[in-house]
């Protein structure tokens, strides 16, 4: 056989290999990674929800959150939209 060919040969199954590992770990194992997302996520709201519960204030007037929530959303969407420009 020509050498030229095996060398060729033996460089497409050392970059077959290396294409196999190395694909991201997220690309490799998609599920894990997307039911860690959505635990962590989860969490974080669960967590965030039981702080705002322990404020008396807050747990008896939840219209409080609600405004602030949607007066942080209008502020953040004028700023993204200032720096955007």
């Amino acid at each position: 056989m020509d050498p030229i060919k095996e060398v060729e040969n033996l460089t497409k199954e050392i970059h077959d290999a290396i294409a196999i590992r190395g694909r991201s770990v997220f690309g490799r194992y998609p599920l894990l990674f997307s039911s860690l997302a959505t635990f962590g996520f989860v969490a974080t709201i669960y967590g965030f929800e039981r702080v705002l519960d322990q404020i008396p204030l807050l747990r008896e007037n939840p219209t409080i959150i609600l405004l602030v929530g949607i007066l942080i959303l209008a502020l953040t969407g004028t700023l993204y939209r200032r720096l955007e420009k």
